[in-house]
């Protein structure tokens, strides 16, 4: 009975072997993990290269955009604030040059009045005189 239940014993174990050396040829050996990580530091170091490179690629062109959107908006805005300063100086200056006509009418109409007080008082002096 003890032979017999050695034998079992023994032919399972055998089983198992087998079915282990089976399998073992399919399992990676350490050289083979080590290859592996080797070819995915590789890879993940290009595909990190890559990715870096688009990124500063990206973020100069946005860079480059957005100072050209910003030399346009800041041209515009001088060339806006030009017009309008030009506008408001030129009616600035022919509101300024129609007061300075309406004083000077006004003056020159008091001095043609004044002129015209003296010359009566002239001519009455000299008929008087005379």
């Amino acid at each position: 009975m003890q032979t017999d239940r050695i034998e079992r014993r023994t032919e399972r174990l055998e089983r198992r072997v087998d079915r282990i050396e089976q399998v073992l040829p399919t399992l990676a050996t350490k050289a083979d993990l080590e290859a592996t990580e080797a070819r995915m530091r590789t890879h993940i170091d290009g595909a990190v290269g890559k990715s870096e490179e688009r990124t500063r690629t990206h973020i100069a062109s946005s860079i480059r955009e957005s100072e050209e959107r910003t030399r346009t908006h800041i041209a515009s805005s001088i060339r806006e604030s030009e017009e309008r300063t030009r506008t408001h100086i030129a009616s600035s200056v022919r509101e300024s040059e129609e007061r300075t006509r309406t004083h000077f009418d006004v003056v020159a109409e008091s001095l043609r009045h004044d002129i015209r007080l003296v010359a009566e008082a002239v001519v009455t002096r000299s008929e008087r005189g005379q």
